[in-house]
């Protein structure tokens, strides 16, 4: 489950951004004329990538975790709903945010009171 939830899906993209990072200046050291672009902008890359992470690491601090009523796991949920980290069931505290569901679908939305 690489992109369920918003944590893992900021976590995906900062990696993303070292491998870009990385990218941009392997080709600054083979393409000897744009030398220091290419590594100015892998550089850049890594800052921005760094950033994100960071964001992340406040976002996981302050979020409230809770227990995931299919698999039982402990979980933590950012904003008004987000999926579960294991199992990617979509968790609410507001049941006005919950997602509309189709009578032949399987139940997939869980209400989870949020846990101490």
């Amino acid at each position: 489950m690489l992109f369920s939830g918003k944590l893992n899906k900021l976590r995906t993209i900062a990696m993303l951004l070292i491998f870009l990072g990385i990218g941009l200046m392997y080709v600054g050291l083979l393409w000897r004329p744009g030398l220091y672009v290419f590594l100015s902008l892998g550089i850049l890359m890594f800052i921005l990538s760094t950033a994100v992470y960071i964001l992340a690491g406040t976002l996981s601090n302050m979020a409230p975790k809770v227990v995931c009523p299919r698999c039982q796991r402990v979980t933590k949920v950012v904003g008004k709903t987000d999926e579960c980290l294991f199992c990617g069931v979509t968790l609410t505290f507001d049941p006005k945010y919950a997602p509309k569901e189709e009578e032949n679908a399987p139940s997939k939305t869980e209400q989870v009171p949020p846990s101490s």
